[in-house]
Formats: C-alpha cells, structure tokens, sequence
C-alpha cells in the first residue's frame, strides 16, 4: 500500500504544472471573451501537452496544437510528458508518461482507439446513446457503458479499472462487466478484482488538474455566449453533436454542442447543449445554464500562475489577484483545499469538503445567488429560480479526511456574500 508521503511527493512533482495548466492562460485571456472560435474540432484533437511527445514520429509543441489531429492509424508517443486529446464532446482521453496510444477510428458514434504502452485515462463527461467507445489494450477490449472515469495499463499485468463508472470488457471468450472500484486482469482468466485505490497516481493526480482547467474555459466562453447573439451568427465554429456534425439534432438551441477552438486560451474548448459534470466533481455548463453555476475561485498570483487549491471568496478577480471562477457539481463538489494523488485521497477529501461546506454556508453563483446542495438556485429572496438536474457523473461521498476546507459565498461581478478558506490539506 503506497503511503500518504508518496501521494505528497507526486503532488509536489505536479505544482509547477498546476500553476502553468491553471493560472498561465488566465491572465490573457480572461476579459477576450467575446472572441471568433473559428474552426471545428473533430474526435482526436490534441489539446494539452506537457513534456515531450510526438505524433507519428513528429515532436509536438504547446504553441500550435489548433490544427493537430489524431487520424485513423495515427500513433501519439510520450516520453517524459503527458497528453491530453479530445474524442467525441465531453470525452476527455489523458495519456501519461513513456505511454503509446494508436487512433483506430475517430469517429463520433464510433470511437476505437488502442493503449499499446504504458497508462492511459479516459473522462467521459458526456455518454450518448447509441454512441461506442472501445478501448483495446493487448487484445482485451473495454467498451465504455456511462460516464465516468476509467483507466488503461498495458505495460506489465495489463489491465482496465474503472475508477468511477461501468464498462464492458472482452478478452478472447471471456467477458466481464465491471462497476466502479473494480478492474479486469487481461489475461486468459480475464481476473476481475477490486484496484489499489490508495496507489498514488500521477495521471490521476494531472487529469483532475486538466479537468479544473477545461471547466473554467467552458465557464468563461459559456457566459461570454450568453451575453452575445449566439454562436451562429458571431463566428464560433465548432464540431458535435447538435452543432457541426448534427445541424440542430442532440444539442439543440442556439448553438452546438462540441469543440470549439479559443484564440486566447489557445486551447479547445467543450461547450454542452445543458449541464454536465466531470467524475472529479467540476461543472461544464452551456450558454443557457451558465447563470445558475456554482462556482469556486481558483487565485492567480505573481507571474500569472494559479495555486490548485481553489478557495471561496467575496468579490475576487483579476484586478484583486484573488481568482477566476470554475463552477463545480453542487451535489457531489471536487475536493477543494487539498491535494489528492489517489481515488482514496480524493473520496476522502471530497467528504470533508462537502461537510466544511454544508456548515459555512454551501455554494454560491458568480451573481451571489445561493445554491442548494441538490443543485437549485435561491435569489436573495430566497425564492427558487432554478431547480437542478441535468446530468451527473459525480458519486456518493465516503471516507474521512483530516484536512479542511471552509467558505462562503463568492460573486465575480460584485455580489455574493462573505467567505472564508480555511486549512489547505497537504
């Protein structure tokens, strides 16, 4: 069993990127909105990178990633660095270090792709019927049955867990179904067992940064559209269901649910047809749901970096230095104030949030509206706005934490009410 020192020592290794991945397109771009989000994405953009990495034998930069794909056949290499690639809208596939994965198929309702070496993740966001994900790993083959959060090991005792979720899994004529905390050993017994949730994970660990990340630039375009005319008719393209592909079909209103391309977070984003939520417990929402997000602030400091303990917090923004808002799922929120290297870490950091929540005064949207812990909206009346729903991938809490975490409300245009951080876990 891997000690709480190691899942620190991961973390320490992960703070620069925290800083970099959160905070570095922040200050830029924060007030650009609105801005042209020019050319659609299909499945296999390549959004992130860290480190060195190569696309079919090509070295891959930061700079200019609005135009690299993953095509059918196409091989994506790390060495020491991580990926990220965007699949079909809401799938977020995250490769980790001196890891190899192939594009089999990248298609919309039919995504095939192939984890031949080391450690890959998969969030999926957002599962649509009728849609297939399948992921094979040394002839296993995982079908993805909901959203969720799974992951892929070829090297040594291949395998596929599902840290939160349901998949399908084959290998020759054996075939299992696994729920959530069980993994398959592709072997001939194709062994179904409970995983190491304590085994600190770097890629874990990163995924939960990069799923911060996207779901600010989400937040800021999503209030941007709802302030505008829409995508249709101000230069946003994107790719998706309901939008590029579809015409109207899936997403619905008055733009399209897929990728879209930012000029200045440089970086794909995903903008739902309603709202979403990733396993780590932060919020995707659309133009038309904007409103009713609860929000945290992650801070930007000096040098434009941002810390990875997000915090509550009356009036912040840039010109205060105290944060940018990234909504969260109310129901079942991030861990907030700690950093957590392992599924055990986070489900119990995840519980102490919600406790040191519930008794200081529980979410608020940027406006200042209070937000139930079942999702709903309370104008300060305390009249009901909005009651909550849409779709959830976050899980029940459970575990313990000695850490804490404490807040109120928070208002990014000036309102909200007051609120306070308490100890940041380690």
């Amino acid at each position: 069993m891997a000690s709480l020192e190691q899942g620190e020592s991961i973390m320490t290794r992960l703070l620069p990127l925290g800083a970099k991945v959160l905070g570095g397109f922040f200050v830029a771009a924060l007030f650009a909105f609105p801005q042209a989000y020019t050319i659609s994405a299909k499945p296999g953009a390549v959004n992130y990178i860290e480190g060195n990495a190569q696309l079919d034998g090509r070295p891959l930069t930061i700079s200019n990633l609005k135009a690299v794909f993953m095509n059918a056949g196409s091989l994506l290499e790390t060495r020491d660095g991580k990926v990220e690639v965007l699949l079909t809208p809401g799938v977020f596939l995250r490769i980790g270090d001196n890891s190899r994965v192939r594009m089999l198929k990248p298609s919309l309702i039919d995504t095939e792709i192939a984890v031949e070496a080391g450690e890959s993740m998969l969030e999926v966001d957002q599962f649509v019927k009728d849609s297939h994900i399948t992921v094979s790993v040394h002839g296993g083959l995982t079908e993805i049955a909901k959203n969720g959060l799974y992951r892929f090991r070829a090297d040594g005792e291949a395998s596929v867990a599902v840290i939160d979720g349901k998949a399908e899994v084959s290998f020759g004529e054996k075939h299992a179904s696994l729920g959530k905390g069980r993994q398959a050993l592709l072997t001939d017994a194709l062994k179904v067992q409970e995983f190491d949730k304590n085994e600190p994970d770097e890629l874990y660990a990163w995924s939960n940064i990069r799923a911060e990340y996207n779901a600010s630039v989400t937040y800021q375009a999503a209030r941007s559209a709802n302030s505008s005319s829409g995508y249709a008719g101000g230069g946003y393209g994107g790719y998706g269901y309901g939008g590029g592909l579809y015409n109207g079909g899936y997403g619905g209103g008055f733009y399209g649910n897929g990728w879209y391309w930012s000029n200045g977070f440089n970086s794909w984003l995903w903008m739902p047809g309603g709202q979403f939520f990733s396993p780590f417990g932060w919020g995707f929402y659309g133009p038309g749901f904007v409103s009713y997000a609860p929000v945290v602030y992650v801070p930007v400091v000096a040098g434009g970096g941002a810390g990875l303990n997000p915090v509550l917090h009356p009036h912040p923004g840039p010109g205060n230095g105290l944060g940018v808002p990234v909504p969260v799922n109310a129901k079942a929120p991030p861990a907030l104030g700690h950093s957590v290297a392992s599924p055990a870490q986070f489900a119990a950091a995840r519980v102490q949030t919600a406790h040191s929540i519930a008794s200081s005064g529980g979410f608020h949207t940027a406006s200042g509206a209070s937000v139930s812990s079942s999702g709903g909206v309370h104008s300060s009346a305390g009249g009901s706005s909005f009651s909550g729903g849409g779709h959830s991938s976050g899980g029940s809490f459970a575990g313990s934490s000695s850490s804490s975490f404490s807040g109120g409300g928070g208002g990014h245009s000036g309102g909200g009410g007051g609120g306070s951080s308490g100890g940041h876990g380690k």
